[in-house]
């Protein structure tokens, strides 16, 4: 094993007993794994980021543990797992339940790429881990993670033997070490490849955004193929171009893969290549969202996909999010053909489905298109979502019929 700065096996680390005040314990007793610091009766002065918490009622009651992350507004996050179990233990047993859930939803033969671990859903809150063939990209949320790093390195390659890389990722502006590195394998080559439904794909995780692949989305593919044949079709926000593969597959007419990233659409050119379909035919643009849409010369399409990225980063960006799902779907409206279809989707964590679907709707009357639902869809199988962590349902999807 390669071993990057901040990913040593399992520093020694105290393991802490820390109260929470009366009135301040119910989401945890309720099964939310994050512990606030305001809900702490007193945080030990020798407490430690990485170190491990048993968090206790203002009775004395254990409720759980959980790692330490002191900087952060979010002081504690539990990890499932038996009374007595340390946090080694818990990760171990959390993967291993990964896998073998992950196991059953795939054909390997046709799907093998994957989310193995999604954080909280899957009871290791600040952890994501994506599978793209023989590699694993892992994304770290939280400095609390980097003893655990150790567990997490060994027992992939025991549930995955034929594992040749692992690829980490720090999303924490606070670390002191490298933002990315191996913490398994060498020479990694700068493209995986993978398969998804049969279909062929490429990704970069060294370069890409987040793990290098947006897996949430595999069913939204699926629906799209489903719907696509003989259709005029614009992917807008395509990124590497997977929903353009997706409904040339299913048979549609043409695709055009509009981003404003040029790195990503010639990903998307090399997907469409891997697949067979001649980009001469289906044409990448280069160009803004809004932009692409408010030009009439762009349509109309038998289907238009509109998948931006996420509009707000917390609660204060509501309002803006808001108006710009509007005015981003106003636009996609009026480049539907009468009796075509448009998928659009939202990421936006804080933007509820409701809001999302009521912002649509808005969208709808303001460019005076009448549309009815024919799906609505949400995260992909393999990105479960705990039933006390509702921040966790992100993914919004809605298939609609335009008139």
């Amino acid at each position: 094993m390669e071993a990057i700065n901040g990913s040593e096996p399992d520093r020694p680390m105290q393991t802490l007993t820390i109260p929470l005040k009366k009135d301040r314990e119910f989401a945890i007793m309720r099964g939310h794994p994050w512990v606030y610091r305001e809900a702490l009766r007193a945080l030990p002065p020798d407490a430690a980021t990485g170190d491990e918490a048993i968090v206790l009622s203002h009775r004395q009651i254990e409720l759980g543990r959980g790692y330490l992350d002191i900087d952060s507004p979010i002081v504690i996050r539990m990890v499932e797992g038996e009374r007595d179990e340390n946090l080694a233990t818990r990760v171990e047993k959390r993967l291993t339940a990964a896998h073998a859930l992950r196991r059953s939803l795939f054909d390997p033969a046709q799907t093998d790429a994957w989310r193995l671990i999604n954080g909280e859903g899957d009871g290791i809150p600040g952890l994501v881990i994506d599978i793209y063939g023989n590699a694993a990209a892992v994304q770290i949320y939280s400095l609390g993670l980097e003893p655990l790093i150790g567990v997490i390195a060994r027992t992939l390659p025991r549930l995955m033997p034929d594992l040749r890389w692992i690829w980490r990722r720090n999303h924490v502006k606070r670390a002191s070490g490298p933002a990315a590195g191996l913490v398994m394998g060498r020479d990694m080559p700068e493209k995986i490849r993978f398969r998804e439904n049969g279909l062929k794909f490429q990704t970069d995780l060294q370069s890409g955004q987040k793990t290098g692949f947006f897996l949430d989305q595999r069913d939204n593919r699926a629906l799209i193929r489903q719907v696509a044949r003989g259709q005029r079709v614009a992917n807008v926000c395509g990124y590497t171009g997977a929903f353009s593969v997706a409904a040339l597959a299913g048979g549609a007419r043409n695709v055009v893969t509009v981003d404003s990233a040029k790195p990503a659409l010639a990903e998307a050119v090399d997907n469409l290549k891997l697949n067979g379909f001649d980009p001469s035919k289906n044409p990448v643009v280069t160009a803004d969202m809004y932009d692409y849409l408010q030009d009439p010369r762009n349509g109309p399409f038998d289907l238009l996909i509109v998948d931006p990225p996420s509009m707000a980063r917390n609660r204060a960006d509501l309002e803006r999010a808001s108006r710009a799902y509007v005015k981003l779907n106003t636009l996609a409206f009026g480049r539907v053909a009468p009796g075509g279809l448009l998928f659009t989707a939202s990421c936006t964590s804080q933007f509820s489905r409701e809001a999302f679907v009521e912002a649509v709707t808005e969208a709808s009357r303001k460019a005076g298109r009448r549309a009815r639902i024919i799906r609505e869809s949400f995260h992909a199988t393999d990105h479960p979502i705990s039933l006390a962590h509702p921040e966790g349902r992100y993914l919004k999807g809605l298939l609609l019929e335009v008139a």
